[in-house]
């Protein structure tokens, strides 16, 4: 489930990047709305302010899980399930704008399960169990690029907006960077925003997005699912190794040491290197530097199945 509420803006003011980040949000749940005419497939029911108050004990810190640069997390209960919300905060004129997201509750980010291995409760993903969160968030993207007249792009794939439930589900969050690509066109033209080493370089260089945009934050993110590591990492410059994960794989495949990359926790499960070696060589294409070069999300999402099949069924 998950709720916007519209922040009233100046839609002239496209140079305002918290503008931006607030606006776009609320927009994409409006014209999901809009086009399956209120009966989407994907369950989307709205809350009022004062419910998702209650529901957080008025945003008290103590229901704090996570505060990440644009956003806060606080963990509560809405008619009587677990739920996260996701609060939008912006400083801007000496008042707070808030877009308001909300989750069915899981409380741990993958992220949190993969790469944050300092915290004493951490508890590694197995291999099956990765490969199932990159289905399902390829679903997802898959869903955003051709359910509607107009493909929506979500900019920000990654793993810390990806959240797990108690199944270890994988859900796709944070819609705020998200644009459509208006009719006719092949991409649209917004301000660079998002995260260090998930952006494609043609996008970075141009302020241009398209579909080709998210296959390679998919592609980094199954870099991160393969090797553990953060798409981004001073302590690597420390060692004499590349600050973004796409560099520092491509590297290790120019020494023709790749494998030399892969996540201990799942060397230690005994997973088949065939399987291992077909995620790599999948993510390697969605990170190709040429866009046109990169597969189309639905094809990703088809060759994760095949792979994820012969995760769970060893014979």
């Amino acid at each position: 489930m998950m709720k916007c509420l519209r922040v009233d803006k100046d839609r002239d003011m496209k140079d305002e990047k918290s503008t931006m980040f607030l606006m776009n949000g609320s927009r994409l749940l409006e014209k999901m709305i809009t086009f399956c005419n209120g009966k989407c497939c994907i369950p989307i029911k709205s809350f009022t302010v004062e419910e998702l108050e209650k529901a957080t004990n008025n945003f008290d810190k103590k229901q704090l899980l996570k505060i990440d640069g644009y956003f806060e997390l606080y963990k509560g209960f809405l008619q009587d399930r677990p739920v996260i919300v996701k609060k939008f905060i912006i400083k801007q004129a000496d008042q707070f704008s808030i877009n308001e997201i909300l989750y069915a509750a899981e409380e741990k980010t993958l992220a949190d399960r993969i790469i944050d291995r300092d915290d004493m409760h951490f508890q590694p993903v197995p291999w099956n169990v990765r490969l199932k969160t990159a289905i399902d968030i390829a679903n997802v993207v898959v869903y955003m690029h051709t359910a509607f007249p107009r493909p929506i792009v979500h900019r920000n794939i990654k793993a810390s907006n990806v959240l797990l439930d108690g199944n270890s589900a994988a859900k796709l969050s944070d819609f705020s960077l998200c644009v459509s690509i208006p009719e006719g066109e092949t991409y649209v033209e917004d301000i660079v925003a998002g995260t260090v080493g998930v952006i494609a370089p043609e996008s970075l260089a141009t302020g241009y997005f398209n579909e080709k945009n998210d296959v390679y934050s998919f592609g980094v993110l199954l870099l991160v699912l393969l090797t553990g590591q953060r798409s981004f990492d001073n302590s690597r410059i420390e060692t004499g190794d590349e600050f973004l994960l796409v560099n520092h794989v491509k590297k290790y495949l120019g020494m023709n040491r790749f494998k030399e990359m892969f996540d201990p926790f799942i060397l230690g499960e005994a997973v088949k290197e065939q399987q291992l070696e077909s995620v790599g060589a999948l993510a390697i294409k969605c990170i190709d530097d040429a866009a046109e070069k990169r597969p189309e999300m639905i094809e990703v999402a088809k060759e994760l199945i095949p792979i994820y099949r012969s995760a769970i069924d060893p014979s």
